[in-house]
């Protein structure tokens, strides 16, 4: 006789009504108190062992035929799992021959004209003494990218540093070739780029607008705030600086938004204002990053954690009730959680570097992601002779949530899947590792995002539509069982 297991689950109340998380499917499902009685009954009766189908309707009681209907829908939305279906609780063989790159980072130049005091970055920092990127290796890069993207026919190609604008006339070059390389081959780029906006003058906001390329600007808010760490090598602040070209970039812009990138360093100060700061400049949206360090100087404390999920916690509300009224509140960390959720795609990687991303070096060297430019445990080979296959697969094994062992009964793995790469080899030692340092404030963070995702989808549900369109995604609903 077949047997059965529950699958693991989550329980979440929202307006006094049950809610359930499924890890195994990232999908949230709003129950009655029926089915969550019966699923109360058969976790005490089964105590984690199998069971079998009349079982299960002896457990739960009623009649046979409607608890019959109850056991199947459970069986539908894999609540209810047969034994013979692998275990979260196992490590899977992973493997993703001939995977198409979609994203490259070209590492234009390791120079930057900032000496940004939290920076994980520690290549060149003066503009004289910096690695730049040749046009062979970039023309070279961009032939990798549009072979192994294979039937393909969008790609990214994304400019990054250091400070890319340093080395603008290898960016202009690349556009161009990238683009005559790409018609030739029926497909199309989009382009992207992350500055400090030191160089936003009038001829580069017009180049960044004449060939569409998407801008993220590292910016920490209000200028008391940014300058606290974001300043040039001589000491001096960088906010009144950068200010009147960002302000001309988005006065300007007539394609893609400009996004704002914030580190959060040392105490979080008040978010809510940096990002009415932020947003009122003109930004579409704002996301907040703790810095990556283990230096205390820079590096949330535990009671600055604490703060700063408190005040995401306050931003949340008000996204939420921003958008019970159609009205948007452009903060990126929220918006890209309820589309993780709405999308209900089960992340079995935190991130799709290694996947469908990739890092160039100013040498041509391929890494993991921008973060991991240079570092020897993330090379996957070079532009000339390709991805190294075989480091590429021990990697995405090694790096599989099911091979974390503190991940695979974790409720909330589907989305988080270990975390950060750079993060993990920074603060626990390793690429590999589980980023345990922030575990439970991950899953603290994950839960908010799921009160807002449920009254969303009870409230107006249309908006979280409009949401993963705005990301590019298909829509979808939350189930009733």
């Amino acid at each position: 006789m077949e047997t059965f297991t529950l699958s693991d689950y989550k329980r979440f109340d929202i307006d006094g009504r049950p809610h359930l998380f499924l890890p195994s499917q990232n999908a949230i499902f709003e129950a009655d108190d029926d089915i969550m009685r019966m699923l109360d009954r058969t976790a005490d009766h089964s105590a984690g062992d199998p069971f079998s189908k009349p079982a299960f309707v002896e457990w739960v009681g009623g009649t046979s035929q409607d608890i019959t209907q109850v056991f199947e829908q459970l069986g539908r939305i894999g609540l209810l799992r047969p034994v013979r279906d692998p275990s979260w609780g196992e490590p899977k063989s992973v493997q993703h021959p001939g995977m198409p790159v979609k994203t490259l980072v070209l590492h234009v130049t390791d120079a930057c004209n900032l000496n940004c005091s939290y920076c994980y970055y520690h290549g060149g920092t003066r503009p004289d003494n910096g690695k730049v990127m040749t046009m062979v290796i970039a023309r070279q890069a961009v032939d990798f990218l549009m072979e192994a993207s294979g039937a393909l026919d969008r790609v990214e190609l994304v400019f990054f540093g250091g400070e890319p604008l340093l080395n603008q006339k290898l960016i202009a070059e690349a556009v161009a070739y990238a683009n005559g390389s790409a018609a030739e081959r029926g497909k199309s780029v989009d382009f992207a780029l992350t500055t400090n906006a030191t160089l936003l003058n009038e001829s580069t906001t017009a180049f960044l607008l004449e060939n569409r390329i998407g801008v993220t600007i590292s910016i920490d808010g209000l200028p008391e705030v940014h300058d606290r760490y974001r300043r040039f090598p001589d000491g001096s602040p960088s906010f009144a600086i950068i200010e009147p070209g960002i302000r001309r970039l988005i006065d300007a812009t007539h394609g893609k938004p400009v996004v704002a990138r914030v580190t959060v360093a040392g105490n979080p100060g008040d978010l809510t204002a940096s990002l009415d700061y932020l947003l009122d400049m003109g930004f579409a949206e704002a996301g907040f990053a703790p810095v990556t360090s283990t230096d205390p100087r820079y590096r949330l404390s535990p009671d600055a954690m604490e703060a700063l999920l408190g005040q995401f916690e306050a931003l949340s509300q008000q996204f939420l009730d921003r958008a019970r009224e159609n009205r948007f509140l452009g903060f990126t960390n929220l918006i890209d959680l309820l589309v993780t959720l709405h999308e209900g795609e089960v992340r079995a990687y935190p991130c799709g570097a290694g996947l469908g991303l990739f890092s160039v070096s100013t040498e041509g060297g391929l890494f993991l992601c921008q973060r991991l430019t240079g570092e020897s445990d993330a090379a996957m080979g070079n532009i000339y002779r390709g991805l190294d296959e075989t480091a590429l697969a021990d990697f995405r094994q090694s790096v599989h949530v099911s091979a974390k062992p503190a991940c695979r009964e974790c409720w909330a793995r589907s989305i988080c899947a270990g975390g950060c790469y750079h993060e993990a080899l920074v603060r626990e030692g390793g690429l590999t590792a589980a980023n345990l340092h922030y575990c439970d404030w991950i899953k603290r963070w994950i839960e908010i995002g799921i009160d807002v995702y449920g009254r969303l989808a009870d409230e107006n549900p249309d908006y979280l539509d409009t949401l993963s369109a705005l990301r590019g995604h298909e829509n979808h609903a939350m189930p009733k069982i």
